[in-house]
């Protein structure tokens, strides 16, 4: 029997991460695949593609950014849709947040939420009053890792993102640490949704540079159960990654995968200096292999969405 899901979220982008892990883990536990674009098609269009196409389940991402649709035309287009359907609908957010941007209930409008911090499972099961649980991100699935690229093998530490956001408004001022950083490690910078964003070649670009930088944002307590995509996207392809763990960072993955620092402050800089002297001397492969094979077989788009599709045939 072939199921079929919905993707609403902003498939229009390049490389929206909800989206490419969902339409891929999807596609590998066997189901078809609707997405449609949440940003630049109306409620109105939205709705008559998915009663047209009659899906078993619908995850939903960007739902209550009230700037694209108000929050209550969009509590009453999923309840619409559920009285017409046999659906369940699905709220994901793993934002690096306490509360979500409603906090109303969702009953009659959704079936289960996944988010990504366990203040966020905890606050959003009182308002909600619907099933909510903790799920991080994944990796994409690759059968094996990437063959190296002349091309991109920098001997440069490599960061990919915006060099210059997250300068207030976060826990962290990472752009001023960035800066500090690049007068102490020769620095390679990769700008995201830019002409020289190299998203699209992560694979490559994980087994050819020396090292990739994870320099995130929201380690803040009050944002526990937090990880940064980066971690998956990167430690999943198999790169030599220098990062700063977060709270639950070792719980999920073992230490011994990734080079570790400990903050954005002087001694922070001088760990990442020392890690990255080390990746120029020796050879990083068998972490490298260890770190793919680890997140393939325990993180994975294929087995985060199994494990999402099977609470959500227990709903």
């Amino acid at each position: 029997m072939s199921y079929k899901a919905v993707i609403i979220g902003n498939t229009k982008l390049s490389y929206s991460w909800f989206v490419l892990t969902h339409r891929q883990g999807l596609k590998l536990n066997n189901w078809e695949v609707l997405e449609i674009d949440y940003k630049s098609n109306s409620l109105g269009t939205i709705k008559k593609r998915i009663l047209d196409y009659k899906p078993d389940v619908i995850f939903t991402h960007l739902s209550f950014h009230s700037h694209i649709n108000p929050i209550n035309a969009v509590l009453q287009f999923f309840k619409d849709i559920k009285n017409r359907l046999p659906v369940r609908v699905v709220h994901t957010c793993n934002d690096a947040r306490t509360h979500d941007r409603y906090m109303g209930n969702l009953q009659g409008c959704f079936d289960v939420a996944f988010v990504g911090t366990s203040p966020m499972v905890e606050n959003c099961r009182k308002s909600f009053g619907i099933p909510v649980f903790y799920s991080p991100y994944s990796s994409l699935t690759y059968e094996k890792m990437a063959d190296f690229a002349p091309d991109l093998a920098f001997n440069k530490l490599v960061f990919t993102g915006s060099r210059n956001a997250h300068k207030t408004g976060f826990d962290v001022n990472r752009a001023d640490f960035l800066n500090r950083l690049n007068n102490k490690v020769p620095m390679k910078f990769f700008q995201t949704q830019s002409g020289n964003d190299l998203r699209h070649r992560t694979p490559e670009l994980s087994v050819s540079a020396k090292a990739i930088l994870g320099a995130c944002v929201g380690y803040s307590e009050k944002y526990y159960g937090y990880m940064d995509v980066r971690y998956y996207q990167y430690l999943g392809t198999g790169a030599t990654f220098i990062a700063r763990p977060f709270t639950t960072t070792n719980k999920i993955i073992p230490d011994d995968l990734y080079l570790s620092f400990d903050n954005y402050e002087e001694d922070g800089i001088k760990q990442i200096k020392e890690h990255y002297q080390r990746c120029l001397k020796e050879d990083m492969t068998s972490m490298k292999i260890k770190a793919f094979n680890y997140m393939q077989q325990n993180h994975s788009s294929k087995i985060r969405i199994a494990d999402e599709l099977a609470i959500i045939s227990q709903i």
